[in-house]
């Protein structure tokens, strides 16, 4: 396995899914790490996409060739349409996406992509030289080289689980903190 990329994308959330799948497809080497491969595109909190704010970001991120809108379409659960007792230009779509469903169609469009290697892993460092990315460091001590990173940890990033008095790191559904 190459240990030398263009791009490492940390990350495999919505933005990290939608960032590897763009690099990839202008021919980039590109390597996408995740804490968890069972993890991947998983929807933990809000299995839904669009609304009010999130609606317009899934038409541009579709406009510009992302791959969400079209897992959406393959997941739907239902879809409706917000904010219709206001005027048209606060109505939004949103649709209820079948979790596992939407899950699995994303795994399945990165594992099939060209140019994407996606592997389990937890980064340490970035590494730099002369102010320039130089690649990242691994918790098992692998260094990979690459000329750009994207980090895209998402919302859990040093999140903590609070119950009452009880505290600890952690994220949903039983997965770690990024």
């Amino acid at each position: 396995m190459s240990q030398s990329y263009d791009l490492v994308v940390i990350g495999a959330g919505h933005a990290g899914c939608e960032a590897a799948l763009a690099a990839a497809r202008l021919g980039l080497e590109t390597l996408l790490l995740t804490l968890n491969l069972d993890a991947i595109a998983l929807m933990p909190c809000n299995p839904s996409i669009g609304g009010t704010g999130k609606s317009q970001l899934v038409r541009e991120v579709d406009a510009l060739g992302g791959e969400m809108a079209l897992v959406i379409d393959e997941a739907t659960l239902q879809t409706r349409t917000l904010n219709t007792g206001k005027g048209p230009a606060v109505h939004s779509l949103r649709a209820q996406a079948d979790k596992r469903a939407y899950q699995a169609r994303m795994i399945r469009a990165l594992f099939s992509q060209q140019c994407l290697t996606i592997r389990q892993g937890e980064v340490v460092d970035i590494l730099t030289e002369n102010a320039r990315v130089t690649g990242i460091k691994t918790l098992t001590g692998d260094v990979i080289t690459c000329r750009a990173v994207v980090v895209a940890a998402g919302v859990y990033l040093r999140s903590r689980i609070i119950i009452g008095e009880a505290r600890w790191d952690g994220g949903p559904q039983g997965l770690m903190s990024s």
